[in-house]
């Protein structure tokens, strides 16, 4: 949704009285944002929502679901309850969870980046990115493992990377044109370094050390968790191991030859 279809919808801002997020996680899908999502929570003082989007007046059961496990439940009454603006559905439900704590936020949809920005104002954003061959060829393994290819074949893989990699380029322009503090963090620097996560640490001003497999079962996303173990894993998928026809990993390379813009900009 538009800045200015939410405005239709919503009048004024947030309001002053309501808790504001430390920072903001911008994301593509499989750059590792939910690893670094649950590495930097501990609750249940300090709480990053995993897509939680919060601009629906229907938010996904998945955030229902990091509620229950962060010891926020919501009962069927209250989540089930028709509120008639996103604004006020997260004043009722999720303002009273959030009150007194530290928290942030991550999505994977250029379509979030802004209205997060707008409505919420972190004061930093973090920029998750990886090399785009190995978004794509981990989409299309996920979506095979998960047997989902009814709802994401490999022509969304295509359409979400080439998208979302111009977005999210444009996005740290915007970033940079307003002075706003942000800064990236490749996948593959953060599993191999200590010192670039100790830098990401700093940057937020969290610790971090949190349970970086949280949610993952209740998800469907169990099998990353038997593959990576519940701790940073320094071995990152390589690419002959992945469970791809050669004509797929073929699409893979197709897909980052079409993001040159993305791949130059963040060093791959």
């Amino acid at each position: 949704m538009h800045i200015a279809e939410l405005n239709a919808v919503t009048g004024d801002d947030l309001g002053s009285d309501l808790p504001r997020p430390d920072f903001y996680i911008a994301s593509m899908g499989r750059t590792g944002s939910t690893m670094i999502a649950n590495w930097l929570t501990l609750p249940p003082e300090q709480i990053v929502l995993i897509e939680p989007f919060l601009f629906a007046l229907k938010n996904p059961t998945m955030l229902r679901t990091q509620l229950e496990n962060l010891g926020l439940g919501a009962t069927d009454a209250e989540w089930g309850f028709a509120d008639t603006t996103w604004r006020g559905r997260f004043r009722r439900l999720l303002a009273p969870r959030l009150a007194g704590r530290r928290w942030a936020l991550k999505e994977v949809l250029a379509a979030e980046h802004r209205p997060v920005l707008e409505y919420f104002a972190p004061p930093c954003v973090v920029v998750t990115v990886r090399d785009m061959r190995d978004i794509a060829a981990s989409f299309m393994e996920k979506h095979r493992i998960q047997d989902n290819l009814h709802r994401f074949d490999d022509t969304w893989v295509l359409s979400y990377c080439l998208r979302e990699a111009q977005e999210i380029v444009e996005l740290c322009e915007f970033l940079s044109s307003r002075g706003t503090r942000w800064r990236v963090v490749r996948y593959e620097d953060f599993i191999r370094s200590d010192a670039d996560r100790a830098s990401l640490a700093e940057f937020v001003g969290w610790p971090g050390g949190g349970e970086v497999g949280r949610h993952l079962t209740q998800l469907g996303r169990g099998f990353e968790t038997e593959r990576h173990g519940n701790a940073i894993n320094a071995a990152s998928r390589r690419w002959e191991e992945r469970t791809l026809h050669p004509l797929e990993r073929a699409f893979a390379e197709r897909i980052a030859a079409e993001c040159t813009t993305y791949q130059t900009f963040f060093g791959y």
